[in-house]
C-alpha cells in the first residue's frame, strides 16, 4: 500500500443495499471447466468515471468450489484487495480466493477504480480531497459489485442469504465503511463529495438488495467508529499488527501523519463490537507490521468463522500469535 493512500480510504465510508433483475450487467460467458474453482474471469458488474474524467469498465472475478453440487446454492464472500487506492489488482488474490471458494464459497475479487495525487517523498503530504473522493468512488464500486453479483446470483449458485465482504489493508478500510456508511451519513461527513460524485449507488443501474451478514477485516481501520452501534453491527473476524505503521492497530493517524484523520484499528473496533454484544473474534500478532500470518492461517480461521456464523455458533475471542488459532 503507497504512501498516502490510505488517507484516502478513511474519509470514505459506506454501504446498505440496492440490487434489481435488470439485464444491463448481467455476464454472458460460459464458465471453462476449471478444477481450481475459478470459473468465470473479468467480468463486467459497472461502468463509470474514473479521476481522471475517462469512462472505466469495472471488472470482477468470481471463484466458484472445484466440486460444486448441482442444484447447492454457496454463501458469496466479496473480496476487496489493497494498494492504497492507487495500486493493487483483483488478480493478487488469486490463491487466497481459490482456497476459500474451495472450502465452500462463491468468492468474488473484485477491481475499483484507483487514482489520486499523492508527495511521493513525503508520506503526510498529498491532495487530500483527491484522496477522499478515491475513497468514496471505492464504496460505490464496491457496493455495485454487490448489486450485480445478487442480481446474477442464479448464474454464480449464490445463496443470497448469507452475503459476506472482505478485505486487507485499503481493502479492509473499504469493506468496513461499505459495511456502515449509508446515504444519509455520507451526506452528512462529506457533503461537496457526495454532490460532485453523486449516490453511493453508482455505476449500473441494478436495485436488488442484500444484507452483509459478516466482515472479514485484515490490518484494516475505521474514521468513525461511533456509527457502528447495536442496530447495525456486524460480526468481525479481524486480522492485525500491533507496529502497523501504515493502519494502525489500536487509535493513531494513517501513516502515523498528525494531518491525517485519526484511524481507530482492530482494538477498538474489537472492543466496540463485544461491548456492544456482537460475535467478534481478534487474530493479533505482537510486533507485527503491515500484514500479518499466511495464507493457510487466513483462510483456516476466516472460513471457521463464517462457517459458524451460518451455523448459528458464533466465534468469538482475542487471539495472540499465529500459533493461536480461533477454530481447532
Amino acid at each position: 500500500m503507497k504512501t498516502g493512500s490510505i488517507f484516502i480510504i478513511l474519509i470514505t465510508d459506506l454501504l446498505l443495499s440496492s440490487c434489481s433483475k435488470d439485464n444491463a450487467y448481467r455476464n454472458t460467458n460460459t464458465p471453462p471447466d476449471n478444477p481450481s474453482g475459478t470459473a468465470f474471469k473479468d467480468v463486467t458488474y459497472a461502468t463509470n468515471t474514473n479521476w481522471l474524467g475517462q469512462q472505466e469498465d469495472l471488472k470482477l472475478d468470481v471463484y466458484q468450489p472445484a466440486n460444486m453440487v448441482d442444484g447447492v446454492k454457496y454463501p458469496l464472500l466479496v473480496w476487496i484487495h489493497g494498494g492504497g487506492l492507487v495500486g493493487g489488482d483483483k488478480s493478487s488474490s488469486d490463491k487466497f480466493c481459490t482456497a476459500i471458494a474451495n472450502k465452500g464459497f462463491i468468492v468474488s475479487s473484485i477491481n475499483y477504480r484507483l487514482g489520486w495525487t499523492q508527495d511521493e517523498n513525503n508520506t503526510c503530504n498529498g491532495d487530500t480531497t483527491q484522496a477522499k473522493e478515491a475513497s468514496y468512488r471505492a464504496v460505490q464500486d464496491a457496493r455495485a459489485a454487490l448489486r450485480f453479483l445478487v442480481a446474477n446470483a442464479t448464474t454464480y449458485d449464490i445463496d443470497t442469504s448469507w452475503v459476506f465482504i472482505g478485505g486487507a489493508s485499503a481493502g479492509g478500510i473499504i469493506t468496513l465503511n461499505t459495511s456502515y456508511y449509508t446515504q444519509q451519513l455520507a451526506d452528512d461527513f462529506m457533503p461537496a463529495i457526495t454532490a460532485k460524485l453523486g449516490s453511493l449507488d453508482q455505476g449500473n443501474t441494478l436495485k436488488n438488495t442484500y444484507q452483509i451478514k459478516g466482515i472479514l477485516s485484515m490490518w484494516g481501520g475505521m474514521s468513525r467508529p461511533e456509527i457502528i452501534t447495536a442496530a447495525n453491527a456486524k460480526p468481525t473476524i479481524f486480522y492485525h499488527g500491533t507496529a502497523d505503521q501504515v493502519v494502525p492497530f489500536d487509535i493513531s493517524h494513517y501513516y502515523t501523519c498528525d494531518n491525517f484523520p485519526a484511524s481507530y484499528g482492530t482494538k477498538p473496533l474489537y472492543e466496540r463490537l463485544t461491548t456492544l454484544g456482537i460475535p467478534a473474534v481478534a487474530h493479533i500478532e505482537p510486533g507485527g507490521g503491515h500484514g500479518v500470518f499466511n495464507d493457510d492461517f487466513l483462510v483456516s480461521n476466516s472460513v471457521c468463522f463464517l462457517n459458524s456464523l451460518m451455523s448459528k455458533t458464533p466465534e468469538k475471542g482475542y487471539y495472540v500469535g499465529d500459533n493461536a488459532m480461533s477454530c481447532k
